[in-house]
């Protein structure tokens, strides 16, 4: 059930909303009832709301929208004066608030699957042995369609000279929320490539590139680099921070990658 406020001035229309009777039916639970702005202002100080209704005089106008510009996250729904109307405005809220809620839930999902990708890409990129067939029960489950195992691949090394300086010294905001920074730097910037960056401390990195459309194992490599230039640039933009890149290497396929780290984990 969503919770809705109504906020009016008008006993008429305070009248309507309490005496309305399909509230449950119509996925709300029975509305809250502000008669002014500052219990309107009280009320959404203390409870969460789904959608808010209001309709007041000019001058409790002001005082409530001036606050209420503070909280973009709710629905505004319009004020009905009649029955009919009122139901319709429901309905209305009601789908907009099923469909932002079903955005929601899907975001979360693709937002956990992107994690567990990027974390299978980690485990590569750490020098986990993988063979062709686990590489491919991975994808597999992880749905993975933009990214084929079967085209090349690129990994890039790499280091911050002055990071532990850098951490230590000059950022103020936690190792958590430097390493986001360089992941949006790294893992964006070409919508061709997939990027994944790992991070296993400032003097040493590393970075696969993965491409999303069909490409030779030298354009990949080319594209890396590229990559790596404009990574560089921004580095040194925004944050005065040299990139150490000690090699680029390209493999003909990511099946390629995890028989590289089987023969140096079987050495």
């Amino acid at each position: 059930m969503y919770k809705l406020l109504l906020v009016s001035d008008k006993e008429e229309v305070r009248a309507l909303y309490t005496g309305f009777t399909e509230w449950e039916n119509l996925g709300f639970e029975r509305p809250f009832v502000a008669a002014n702005a500052q219990e309107g202002v009280a009320m959404l100080s203390r409870s969460r709301f789904d959608a808010i209704s209001s309709l007041l005089s000019v001058s409790e106008g002001k005082k409530f929208f001036s606050y209420l510009s503070r909280r973009p996250e709710m629905l505004g729904m319009e004020t009905a004066r009649d029955e009919a109307r009122l139901r319709r405005e429901i309905s209305c809220a009601r789908r907009t608030l099923s469909s932002r809620d079903a955005a929601r839930q899907t975001k979360q999902v693709d937002d956990f699957t992107r994690a567990l990708q990027n974390e299978f890409f980690c485990d590569l990129l750490r020098g986990a042995a993988m063979d062709m067939t686990r590489i491919d029960e991975r994808a597999q489950s992880l749905k993975m369609q933009a990214v084929d195992p079967a085209r090349p691949a690129a990994m890039a090394s790499f280091r911050l000279p002055q990071g532990d300086y850098f951490l230590a010294e000059v950022w103020r905001y936690g190792r958590e929320r430097l390493e986001n920074a360089l992941r949006n730097i790294f893992e964006n910037g070409d919508d061709r490539m997939h990027f994944v960056l790992l991070i296993i401390n400032p003097h040493h990195m590393r970075l696969l590139a993965l491409p999303r459309e069909e490409m030779s194992a030298e354009e990949v490599v080319s594209q890396m680099n590229v990559h790596l230039m404009r990574c560089r640039g921004s580095l040194e933009q925004y944050f005065e921070l040299a990139l150490d890149i000690k090699r680029v290497v390209g493999y003909d396929t990511l099946y390629a990658l995890g028989r590289e780290n089987a023969l140096r984990t079987a050495h």
